[in-house]
Protein backbone atom coordinates (compact mmCIF):
# COMPACT_ATOMS: atom_id res chain seq x y z
CA UNK A 1 0.00 0.00 0.00
CA UNK A 2 1.21 3.74 -0.73
CA UNK A 3 0.37 6.20 1.60
CA UNK A 4 0.74 10.16 1.07
CA UNK A 5 -0.21 11.93 4.50
CA UNK A 6 -0.20 15.37 4.24
CA UNK A 7 0.24 17.40 7.71
CA UNK A 8 -0.13 20.33 8.66
CA UNK A 9 3.27 20.45 10.40
CA UNK A 10 5.69 22.34 9.32
CA UNK A 11 9.49 21.38 8.49
CA UNK A 12 11.66 19.65 11.16
CA UNK A 13 8.31 19.04 13.24
CA UNK A 14 8.33 16.10 15.67
CA UNK A 15 4.69 15.47 16.37
CA UNK A 16 4.49 12.12 18.09
CA UNK A 17 1.77 10.50 16.24
CA UNK A 18 2.78 11.59 13.07
CA UNK A 19 6.35 10.44 13.27
CA UNK A 20 5.96 7.48 14.97
CA UNK A 21 3.19 6.38 13.22
CA UNK A 22 3.56 7.47 9.74
CA UNK A 23 7.32 7.97 10.02
CA UNK A 24 8.81 4.74 11.75
CA UNK A 25 5.62 2.02 12.70
CA UNK A 26 4.37 1.80 9.06
CA UNK A 27 7.51 2.32 7.50
CA UNK A 28 7.95 -1.49 7.47
CA UNK A 29 4.57 -2.49 6.32
CA UNK A 30 3.71 0.16 3.61
CA UNK A 31 5.30 2.99 1.40
CA UNK A 32 4.27 6.14 3.26
CA UNK A 33 5.98 9.97 2.28
CA UNK A 34 4.88 12.71 4.47
CA UNK A 35 4.05 16.50 3.48
CA UNK A 36 5.55 19.37 5.43
CA UNK A 37 5.51 22.62 5.18
CA UNK A 38 8.32 25.59 5.22
CA UNK A 39 7.99 29.19 5.43
CA UNK A 40 11.69 29.64 3.90
CA UNK A 41 10.96 27.37 0.93
CA UNK A 42 10.84 28.62 -2.86
CA UNK A 43 10.38 25.25 -4.11
CA UNK A 44 8.77 21.97 -3.61
CA UNK A 45 11.57 19.48 -2.10
CA UNK A 46 11.16 15.70 -2.23
CA UNK A 47 13.82 13.29 -0.18
CA UNK A 48 14.05 10.68 2.19
CA UNK A 49 10.94 9.85 2.36
CA UNK A 50 9.51 13.73 2.93
CA UNK A 51 7.87 16.10 0.94
CA UNK A 52 9.12 19.89 1.52
CA UNK A 53 6.62 22.55 -0.01
CA UNK A 54 6.48 26.22 0.66
CA UNK A 55 4.08 27.41 3.07
CA UNK A 56 1.69 29.01 1.08
CA UNK A 57 1.11 25.61 -0.54
CA UNK A 58 -1.19 25.19 2.82
CA UNK A 59 -3.70 27.32 0.97
CA UNK A 60 -3.57 27.10 -2.26
CA UNK A 61 -1.51 25.19 -5.08
CA UNK A 62 -1.04 22.38 -3.15
CA UNK A 63 -2.17 20.06 -5.91
CA UNK A 64 0.42 21.48 -8.88
CA UNK A 65 3.42 21.59 -6.44
CA UNK A 66 3.11 18.31 -5.89
CA UNK A 67 1.97 16.64 -9.21
CA UNK A 68 5.60 18.25 -10.39
CA UNK A 69 7.10 15.88 -8.01
CA UNK A 70 4.18 12.83 -7.78
CA UNK A 71 1.72 11.67 -9.55
CA UNK A 72 -1.13 11.45 -6.85
CA UNK A 73 -2.49 8.50 -9.00
CA UNK A 74 0.37 6.32 -7.63
CA UNK A 75 -0.84 6.21 -4.41
CA UNK A 76 -3.64 4.45 -2.93
CA UNK A 77 -4.48 6.58 0.09
CA UNK A 78 -3.51 9.82 0.41
CA UNK A 79 -4.47 11.17 4.38
CA UNK A 80 -5.02 14.76 4.83
CA UNK A 81 -4.23 16.33 9.05
CA UNK A 82 -6.47 19.00 9.58
CA UNK A 83 -6.19 21.52 6.77
CA UNK A 84 -9.57 21.63 4.86
CA UNK A 85 -7.88 23.59 1.93
CA UNK A 86 -5.55 20.78 1.68
CA UNK A 87 -8.43 18.15 1.40
CA UNK A 88 -10.52 20.58 -0.82
CA UNK A 89 -7.14 20.64 -3.28
CA UNK A 90 -7.01 16.92 -2.94
CA UNK A 91 -10.34 16.37 -3.69
CA UNK A 92 -10.54 18.03 -6.54
CA UNK A 93 -7.41 16.71 -8.25
CA UNK A 94 -8.08 13.05 -7.57
CA UNK A 95 -9.48 11.23 -10.26
CA UNK A 96 -12.42 8.62 -10.79
CA UNK A 97 -9.78 5.76 -10.02
CA UNK A 98 -7.99 7.48 -7.05
CA UNK A 99 -6.51 7.50 -4.98
CA UNK A 100 -9.08 6.73 -1.99
CA UNK A 101 -9.13 10.20 0.83
CA UNK A 102 -8.96 10.02 4.43
CA UNK A 103 -9.33 13.20 6.64
CA UNK A 104 -7.41 13.00 10.05
CA UNK A 105 -9.19 15.17 12.82
CA UNK A 106 -7.54 15.99 15.45
CA UNK A 107 -8.89 18.99 16.90
CA UNK A 108 -11.87 21.13 16.34
CA UNK A 109 -9.91 24.23 15.11
CA UNK A 110 -13.25 26.26 13.64
CA UNK A 111 -14.74 25.42 17.06
CA UNK A 112 -12.03 26.88 18.91
CA UNK A 113 -12.44 30.52 17.43
CA UNK A 114 -16.00 30.95 18.53
CA UNK A 115 -15.56 29.20 21.76
CA UNK A 116 -12.44 31.95 22.59
CA UNK A 117 -15.18 34.31 21.56
CA UNK A 118 -17.37 32.92 24.02
CA UNK A 119 -14.99 33.19 26.88
CA UNK A 120 -13.61 36.58 26.19
CA UNK A 121 -16.89 38.18 25.29
CA UNK A 122 -15.36 39.32 22.17
CA UNK A 123 -16.95 39.55 18.43
CA UNK A 124 -19.35 36.89 19.91
CA UNK A 125 -21.79 37.12 17.09
CA UNK A 126 -19.44 37.59 14.49
CA UNK A 127 -17.71 34.28 15.56
CA UNK A 128 -20.90 32.59 15.59
CA UNK A 129 -21.43 33.21 12.13
CA UNK A 130 -18.47 32.21 11.26
CA UNK A 131 -18.76 29.26 12.72
CA UNK A 132 -21.39 27.98 11.26
CA UNK A 133 -20.69 28.69 7.90
CA UNK A 134 -17.09 26.60 8.18
CA UNK A 135 -19.17 23.96 9.94
CA UNK A 136 -20.95 23.44 6.87
CA UNK A 137 -18.15 23.86 4.78
CA UNK A 138 -16.22 21.50 6.36
CA UNK A 139 -18.77 18.81 6.80
CA UNK A 140 -19.62 18.98 3.39
CA UNK A 141 -16.09 18.29 2.50
CA UNK A 142 -15.69 15.44 5.43
CA UNK A 143 -18.59 13.56 3.49
CA UNK A 144 -16.60 13.53 0.32
CA UNK A 145 -14.02 11.75 2.18
CA UNK A 146 -13.61 7.34 1.79
CA UNK A 147 -12.47 7.34 5.12
CA UNK A 148 -12.47 9.74 8.35
CA UNK A 149 -10.22 9.72 11.32
CA UNK A 150 -10.90 11.81 14.25
CA UNK A 151 -8.80 11.88 17.18
CA UNK A 152 -11.27 10.12 19.39
CA UNK A 153 -15.23 8.67 18.56
CA UNK A 154 -16.24 11.15 20.93
CA UNK A 155 -15.11 14.15 18.80
CA UNK A 156 -16.78 12.31 15.88
CA UNK A 157 -19.89 12.17 18.23
CA UNK A 158 -19.62 16.05 18.85
CA UNK A 159 -18.72 17.41 15.73
CA UNK A 160 -20.51 15.58 12.96
CA UNK A 161 -22.96 12.86 14.21
CA UNK A 162 -24.60 12.76 10.96
CA UNK A 163 -21.56 11.84 9.03
CA UNK A 164 -21.71 8.47 7.27
CA UNK A 165 -18.59 7.65 5.85
CA UNK A 166 -16.56 4.92 7.41
CA UNK A 167 -14.39 6.24 10.53
CA UNK A 168 -11.25 5.10 12.68
CA UNK A 169 -10.48 6.98 15.42
CA UNK A 170 -6.54 7.67 15.74
CA UNK A 171 -6.29 8.92 18.82
CA UNK A 172 -2.86 9.98 20.86
CA UNK A 173 -0.15 7.34 22.48
CA UNK A 174 3.22 6.91 23.17
CA UNK A 175 5.99 5.30 21.04
CA UNK A 176 7.61 2.52 23.81
CA UNK A 177 9.67 1.47 20.70
CA UNK A 178 11.18 4.95 19.84
CA UNK A 179 12.35 6.42 22.80
CA UNK A 180 14.18 4.85 25.72
CA UNK A 181 12.03 4.98 28.43
CA UNK A 182 13.65 6.68 31.62
CA UNK A 183 14.10 4.86 35.26
CA UNK A 184 12.62 6.34 38.27
CA UNK A 185 15.28 7.49 40.59
CA UNK A 186 15.21 7.36 44.37
CA UNK A 187 12.89 10.05 45.38
CA UNK A 188 12.62 12.09 48.97
CA UNK A 189 11.22 15.17 50.11
CA UNK A 190 8.08 16.90 48.85
CA UNK A 191 5.45 15.16 46.70
CA UNK A 192 6.25 16.33 43.49
CA UNK A 193 3.40 17.40 40.98
CA UNK A 194 4.39 18.09 37.33
CA UNK A 195 2.83 19.84 34.43
CA UNK A 196 4.23 19.85 30.60
CA UNK A 197 2.19 21.76 28.47
CA UNK A 198 0.28 24.99 27.56
CA UNK A 199 -1.17 28.15 30.28
CA UNK A 200 -4.17 29.96 28.91
CA UNK A 201 -7.37 30.91 29.72
CA UNK A 202 -8.94 28.60 27.28
CA UNK A 203 -7.38 25.80 29.53
CA UNK A 204 -8.62 27.16 32.52
CA UNK A 205 -4.89 26.84 33.96
CA UNK A 206 -6.01 30.09 36.85
CA UNK A 207 -8.93 27.13 37.87
CA UNK A 208 -6.18 24.73 38.53
CA UNK A 209 -3.47 26.36 39.86
CA UNK A 210 -5.99 28.06 42.60
CA UNK A 211 -7.39 24.52 43.42
CA UNK A 212 -3.42 23.80 43.72
CA UNK A 213 -2.91 27.17 46.21
CA UNK A 214 -6.17 26.05 47.98
CA UNK A 215 -4.37 22.49 49.05
CA UNK A 216 -3.19 22.38 52.37
CA UNK A 217 -0.04 20.28 52.51
CA UNK A 218 3.95 19.91 51.70
CA UNK A 219 4.10 19.87 47.80
CA UNK A 220 5.68 21.14 44.53
CA UNK A 221 4.16 22.08 41.50
CA UNK A 222 6.50 21.87 38.98
CA UNK A 223 5.76 23.92 35.48
CA UNK A 224 7.16 23.06 31.71
CA UNK A 225 5.35 26.10 29.78
CA UNK A 226 6.69 28.80 27.90
CA UNK A 227 4.37 30.94 29.36
CA UNK A 228 6.88 33.82 30.96
CA UNK A 229 6.25 35.49 34.40
CA UNK A 230 4.71 38.68 32.63
CA UNK A 231 2.01 36.57 31.07
CA UNK A 232 1.46 34.91 34.42
CA UNK A 233 1.03 38.10 35.90
CA UNK A 234 -1.47 39.05 32.67
CA UNK A 235 -3.41 35.87 33.59
CA UNK A 236 -3.58 36.42 37.08
CA UNK A 237 -2.51 33.06 37.99
CA UNK A 238 -2.06 32.85 41.71
CA UNK A 239 1.42 32.63 43.23
CA UNK A 240 2.52 30.24 45.48
CA UNK A 241 6.22 29.17 46.68
CA UNK A 242 5.34 25.78 46.13
CA UNK A 243 4.71 26.45 41.83
CA UNK A 244 8.21 26.18 40.33
CA UNK A 245 8.23 27.46 36.65
CA UNK A 246 10.90 25.75 33.64
CA UNK A 247 10.99 26.36 30.10
CA UNK A 248 10.03 23.75 27.85
CA UNK A 249 12.32 20.60 27.10
CA UNK A 250 13.00 18.56 24.35
CA UNK A 251 10.34 14.85 24.64
CA UNK A 252 13.19 12.96 25.70
CA UNK A 253 14.82 14.85 28.44
CA UNK A 254 11.09 15.73 29.67
CA UNK A 255 10.77 12.30 30.20
CA UNK A 256 13.94 12.18 32.43
CA UNK A 257 12.45 15.11 34.29
CA UNK A 258 8.60 13.14 34.57
CA UNK A 259 10.41 10.05 36.03
CA UNK A 260 11.75 12.16 39.02
CA UNK A 261 8.18 13.53 39.84
CA UNK A 262 5.98 11.44 41.63
CA UNK A 263 2.36 12.77 39.59
CA UNK A 264 1.38 14.40 36.44
CA UNK A 265 -1.23 17.10 35.83
CA UNK A 266 -4.49 16.43 33.01
CA UNK A 267 -6.89 18.04 34.30
CA UNK A 268 -8.68 19.25 31.59
CA UNK A 269 -11.77 21.63 31.59
CA UNK A 270 -14.81 19.67 30.50
CA UNK A 271 -16.14 21.74 27.78
CA UNK A 272 -17.17 20.66 24.32
CA UNK A 273 -13.68 22.22 22.99
CA UNK A 274 -11.83 19.61 25.03
CA UNK A 275 -14.10 16.90 25.92
CA UNK A 276 -13.22 14.76 22.52
CA UNK A 277 -9.58 15.38 22.85
CA UNK A 278 -6.79 13.25 23.52
CA UNK A 279 -4.35 14.49 25.49
CA UNK A 280 -0.80 13.46 24.83
CA UNK A 281 1.17 14.85 27.37
CA UNK A 282 -1.08 12.40 30.15
CA UNK A 283 0.43 9.00 28.24
CA UNK A 284 4.00 10.50 28.55
CA UNK A 285 3.61 11.04 32.30
CA UNK A 286 2.80 7.45 32.49
CA UNK A 287 5.21 5.97 29.93
CA UNK A 288 7.63 7.64 32.76
CA UNK A 289 5.97 5.72 35.36
CA UNK A 290 3.86 8.24 37.17
CA UNK A 291 0.26 8.16 37.16
CA UNK A 292 -1.74 11.46 37.09
CA UNK A 293 -4.63 13.72 38.56
CA UNK A 294 -7.11 13.78 35.80
CA UNK A 295 -10.51 15.31 35.26
CA UNK A 296 -13.26 13.29 33.73
CA UNK A 297 -12.31 13.18 29.91
CA UNK A 298 -13.71 10.45 28.07
CA UNK A 299 -10.64 9.70 26.37
CA UNK A 300 -9.05 9.42 29.67
CA UNK A 301 -12.10 6.59 31.17
CA UNK A 302 -11.21 4.38 27.98
CA UNK A 303 -7.37 3.61 29.31
CA UNK A 304 -7.48 5.02 32.94
CA UNK A 305 -9.56 3.01 35.73
CA UNK A 306 -9.66 4.21 39.36
CA UNK A 307 -6.50 2.25 40.29
CA UNK A 308 -4.44 3.71 37.43
CA UNK A 309 -5.71 7.46 38.25
CA UNK A 310 -6.99 9.57 40.55
CA UNK A 311 -9.70 11.65 39.50
CA UNK A 312 -11.15 14.72 40.76
CA UNK A 313 -14.09 17.17 39.78
CA UNK A 314 -12.73 20.58 37.51
CA UNK A 315 -12.99 23.09 39.99
CA UNK A 316 -11.19 24.65 42.53
CA UNK A 317 -12.73 22.79 45.68
CA UNK A 318 -12.48 19.37 43.56
CA UNK A 319 -8.86 20.00 42.56
CA UNK A 320 -7.57 21.00 46.24
CA UNK A 321 -8.80 17.86 47.51
CA UNK A 322 -7.74 15.61 44.98
CA UNK A 323 -4.56 17.15 45.60
CA UNK A 324 -4.96 16.57 49.53
CA UNK A 325 -5.89 13.02 48.78
CA UNK A 326 -2.41 12.40 46.42
CA UNK A 327 -0.36 13.79 49.54
CA UNK A 328 -2.64 10.98 51.81
CA UNK A 329 -1.55 8.17 49.73
CA UNK A 330 2.49 8.87 49.72
CA UNK A 331 5.45 6.84 47.19
CA UNK A 332 4.22 3.57 47.38
CA UNK A 333 1.25 3.57 45.93
CA UNK A 334 1.08 6.84 43.72
CA UNK A 335 3.99 4.05 41.85
CA UNK A 336 1.60 1.13 41.98
CA UNK A 337 -0.84 3.35 40.14
CA UNK A 338 1.76 4.91 37.74
CA UNK A 339 3.21 1.06 36.94
CA UNK A 340 -0.49 -0.18 36.24
CA UNK A 341 -1.46 2.86 34.04
CA UNK A 342 1.98 2.77 32.00
CA UNK A 343 0.88 -0.97 30.82
CA UNK A 344 -2.50 0.25 30.14
CA UNK A 345 -1.12 3.02 27.73
CA UNK A 346 1.30 0.19 26.70
CA UNK A 347 -1.81 -1.71 25.70
CA UNK A 348 -4.01 0.17 24.16
CA UNK A 349 -2.17 3.14 23.16
CA UNK A 350 1.69 2.16 21.86
CA UNK A 351 1.58 3.94 18.61
CA UNK A 352 3.07 0.54 17.15
CA UNK A 353 -0.60 -0.47 17.56
CA UNK A 354 -2.22 2.13 16.50
CA UNK A 355 -0.55 2.14 13.43
CA UNK A 356 -1.13 -1.38 12.24
CA UNK A 357 -5.16 -1.06 13.32
CA UNK A 358 -4.79 2.02 10.84
CA UNK A 359 -3.31 -0.06 7.94
CA UNK A 360 -6.03 -2.81 8.56
CA UNK A 361 -8.94 -0.30 8.23
CA UNK A 362 -7.41 1.44 5.12
CA UNK A 363 -7.04 -2.27 3.44
CA UNK A 364 -10.50 -3.56 4.46
CA UNK A 365 -11.80 0.06 2.98
CA UNK A 366 -9.41 -1.32 -0.57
Amino acid sequence: MRILLVTDLYRGSDHSAVEAIFGRRLAGLAQVERVYFDREATRALREDGTITLPHACRRRGLADALGGLVDLGDYDWIVVRNLFPALAAMLRARSGHGPRIAFWDSFPHAYRRYHESRVTGRARLRKALEYRWRARAEARLIARCDAYLPITDTHRRLFHPALNVPSHPLPLGFDFAGLGLPARPPRSGPIRFVYAGTIDRLRRMDTVLAGFAAARGDYELHLYTPLDEAGRKRLGLPNDPRFVYHPPVPRDALLRRLAEADVGLGLIPPLRLYLGSSPTKTFEYYAAGIPALLSELPDYRAVFDEEAALYCPFDEAGIAAGVERVLTLGRDPLDAMGERGREAVRAQRDYAHLGEALLQFLAELG
